[in-house]
């Protein structure tokens, strides 16, 4: 769970030096304030890598340019999830906000880090062994302005020039729904998994819309099958019969 006190810890990383960016000081310090740990629905999906949704400040979409990233690097956030706003930066005419951590896979900062090894002769260094990467769960927005960004641009009217892509007004209904789910469904929806047992609804709460649905009968057996394309190829299929998921394979 992300914290709004994330918000001050990005605040001076988030800026770039004074002048670059249109928006006032003040403007920057009220978004990140306000929208820093903000949480949303994806109304539409979204790739991993680092060049995520493209988007003008009339509310266009680079749509060619999305399905070329989806197709390039996969899906990392599927329609209808809840994410995070993570991380907001500024330029002179774009604004980058990182959604759940971003879509590229990151290092620590310690893997970087050389230490003296003890009684080498100075200049000596052995590099520190390599933490566990963090892997890419989230992707990223390019709001593009016509001009530059207005001076006294706000949170609020951030969250409507982002409404193309961030549905701001579901989240508590989303997050309700969650609530009422039996304890084991919860704590997977949470984690972004399917289960045994799940519904439709479900299911569409932890992974989203699916990329494609198929019917067929089986022994007799009317069956609907939900294809999601996750990251490097891999895809998930999950196999419901009367609204319930029997099966679940993903290679």
């Amino acid at each position: 769970m992300f914290h709004r006190g994330i918000g001050f810890a990005m605040l001076f990383l988030s800026f770039p030096l004074a002048g670059l960016a249109q928006a006032s000081q003040s403007a920057q310090v009220e978004i990140v304030r306000k929208l820093i740990a903000e949480e949303a629905a994806a109304r539409v999906d979204m790739p991993f890598g680092s060049d995520g949704v493209q988007l003008t400040d009339s509310g266009i979409i680079n749509d060619a340019d999305l399905r070329k990233q989806i197709q390039k690097s996969g899906r990392s956030v599927e329609t209808g999830r809840i994410v995070a706003l993570t991380k907001i930066e500024f330029s002179d005419k774009s604004i980058d906000i990182e959604l759940d951590g971003g879509g590229k896979d990151k290092k620590s900062f310690m893997d970087h880090v050389q230490v003296g090894i003890g009684g080498a002769p100075l200049g000596t260094q052995q590099p520190q062994q390599p933490s566990n990467v963090k892997k890419a769960n989230g992707s990223k927005i390019t709001l593009t302005f016509t001009k530059k960004i207005p001076a006294d641009l706000t949170s609020d009217q951030l969250v409507e020039l982002l409404s193309p892509v961030l549905d701001f007004t579901k989240r508590n209904l989303t997050t309700t729904g969650i609530e009422l789910l039996p304890p084991e469904f919860k704590e997977a929806v949470l984690a972004k998994e399917a289960r045994i047992g799940m519904d439709e609804d479900t299911v569409v709460l932890a992974l989203g819309r699916p990329n494609k649905k198929t019917m067929e009968t089986v022994n007799g057996v009317e069956q609907e099958q939900w294809q999601y394309d996750g990251h490097r190829l891999k895809k998930k299929f999950i196999v419901f019969e009367n609204n319930v998921v029997v099966k679940i394979v993903e290679y």
